[in-house]
């Protein structure tokens, strides 16, 4: 029992002395190219982000996103949508070295096609998760696997700025 406390502490306190890659205050903005499995097109995207508070080893960080991509189904039908809107993220930011930074989050927005779309307008929410490796301490790749309503589930790759 004794050494399972030991132990217990022991990580705990390992996890708490790692010096993770994002703090209260820092923000990241980043583009990425998204491949949209229902279409040809990719999905170009802007994203930023700010980090609100930390919590244990993990920081929240709030923004907003864009997406806009645009579909050729044949030569007489083609239009383009967009994707606005505000995102939340749990980023894990004190494992090992703290360079590897994986996140889990929502997005509520809105999306708005062309009238040549098929979808209506509407209200849009979306899971996401992903990973983050920083290159240096303000350049991070980014990899974002989505899943949302509108059809809309997407792989993305993309780099994020640290400022």
């Amino acid at each position: 029992m004794n050494r399972i406390i030991l132990i217990s502490a022991l990580l705990i306190c390992t996890v708490s002395l790692a010096a993770g890659q994002m703090k209260e205050g820092d923000n990241l903005m980043g583009g990425t190219i998204g491949l949209w499995p229902s279409n040809s097109s990719a999905t170009l995207g802007f994203n930023y982000e700010n980090q609100v508070v930390t919590a244990g080893i993990t920081t929240l960080g709030v923004g907003g996103l864009l997406r806009y991509s645009s579909v050729s189904k044949n030569e007489s039908k083609s239009y383009s949508n967009v994707f606005i809107g505000g995102q939340g993220n749990f980023n894990f930011n004190q494992i090992s070295d703290g360079k590897f930074v994986p996140f889990a989050g929502v997005v509520l927005g809105v999306y708005a096609s062309n009238p040549n779309s098929s979808k209506q307008n509407g209200f849009w929410s979306w899971a996401q998760a992903g990973l983050r490796y920083f290159f240096s301490p303000t350049v991070a790749g980014v990899v974002r696997f989505g899943l949302g309503n509108y059809d809309f589930n997407s792989l993305e790759v993309g780099a994020d700025f640290k400022f």
